[in-house]
């Protein structure tokens, strides 16, 4: 998993979601100097907004070539950030490390959900704030996936904590929470160029077409060429909804 995640220019993807990076950050108020953690940090872009506005920054990943990415964007802004190489199902953190606990479409890719919803009660202090975001299941998407592949692409599993009663089942023990639904729109000139973003920057389309011979590979490019030619606008482009749940919660 650390390999696939590692694939491709991930933080060309990273740039397309920085309008819920920014509303995640903004919900969250974090103040200067209070201790955050972000999850799943993949290229730092949550966790050098948190920088910014003075707060101590530790941030976790998995994968090696992603997190130095990241420490070399915090170097360049004169950032000091905490980076921790590890798994976010066994957090290398003290019981109430944290005041904010942030992930912008991160943890939710762990396969032990239990295990995640454990180690973020634990590193949470009494009364600290959680923030993530997750995908809504997609139903165009996933009749896509599944005409090339049975295994989880994009995590059907991390589909789960796109549903508040999935995420009332895992942490409503010990967080009280509110929801809200939110829209991501991803706009491109067509869908080839939609294609080209992420067969070369997503890592589960990357892990796919890894898997898929030449003749299915072409075959997957061109059905995802026509599912977002399918969202055409009237001046010509393209503009496709991408649908998410943004979870914010207090330590009980």
């Amino acid at each position: 998993m650390s390999e696939v995640w590692s694939a491709g220019t991930y933080e060309r993807l990273a740039a397309r979601f920085a309008p819920v990076q920014d509303e995640l950050i903004e919900r969250l108020a974090i103040q200067p100097g209070e201790r955050v953690l972000d999850l799943a940090t993949g290229t730092g872009e949550v966790a050098r907004r948190a920088a910014r506005l003075g707060a101590n920054v530790s941030a976790i990943d998995f994968a090696g070539p992603m997190l130095e990415k990241a420490r070399l964007g915090a170097e360049e802004e004169g950032l000091k950030i905490a980076f921790e190489l590890g798994d976010i199902e066994y957090l290398p953190y003290d019981d109430a490390r944290f005041d904010v606990l942030a992930s912008n479409f991160g943890l939710v890719f762990a396969l032990d959900h239990a295990n995640v919803a454990s180690e973020l009660a634990r590193v949470a202090c009494p009364g600290g704030r959680l923030g993530f975001t997750a995908w809504k299941p997609n139903s165009k998407l996933g009749e896509l996936y599944r005409r090339f592949t049975e295994e989880p692409i994009e995590g059907r599993e991390a589909y789960e904590w796109g549903r508040e009663d999935h995420v009332e089942d895992m942490l409503g023990d010990d967080f009280e929470f509110e929801f809200e639904d939110g829209t991501l729109w991803l706009e491109a000139g067509s869908g080839e160029e939609i294609w080209k973003l992420f067969s070369e920057s997503a890592p589960p389309v990357i892990a796919l077409l890894q898997r898929l011979d030449a003749q299915h590979a072409e075959q997957f490019h061109q059905a995802f060429v026509e599912l977002y030619d399918g969202y055409r606008t009237e001046d010509g482009g393209v503009r496709a909804p991408r649908r998410y749940l943004l979870v914010l919660g207090r330590r009980k």
